[in-house]
């Protein structure tokens, strides 16, 4: 499957090349995760920093992953990351980027939500409580709860 996503990237079929918007430049942060293909086209990002975390990439279309930022949240002791990665561009006649944020419980390194960060561009509105966070996109509300004390 790995080949044919490369196939259709460089062949102009998919990609973020035919999106209306452009993707944010990697951060530094980036550069220590790689991403992994695992099997029925299913993605993890590693970083050598921190060994036995492999967190998981929901995808929206059928293309190779790349890790854009990771931020480790102070605001909960450190316990919780984000892994900002683009995540596909669906579409039929117009194709929408899609970014995502893996949010990362670094305790017990699960991969908690990947909710949507931003579609074509244009941000999905997360508000952050003390025990949980809502992301509100086109689908509704969704209420992530953060395993913090």
């Amino acid at each position: 499957m790995k080949q044919v996503a490369i196939a259709m990237t460089v062949a102009g079929l998919c990609g973020p090349a035919l999106a209306d918007c452009t993707l944010p430049e990697a951060t530094a942060a980036a550069a220590a995760w790689r991403v992994i293909e695992g099997e029925n086209f299913a993605f993890t990002a590693e970083s050598e920093a921190m060994p036995g975390l492999s967190v998981d990439l929901s995808m929206d279309a059928p293309v190779i992953p790349e890790v854009l930022d990771f931020v480790v949240l102070d605001r909960y002791g450190g316990r919780i990351a984000l892994l900002q990665y683009f995540s596909g561009d669906p579409g039929t006649s117009v194709l929408v980027t899609m970014v995502r944020d893996a949010i990362v419980d670094l305790q017990s390194g699960e991969t908690l939500a990947a909710p949507l960060y931003s579609a074509d561009c244009q941000r999905t509105a997360w508000t952050w409580f003390a025990d949980h966070v809502e992301v509100a996109d086109i689908d509704g509300v969704q209420r992530i709860v953060l395993p913090v004390e």
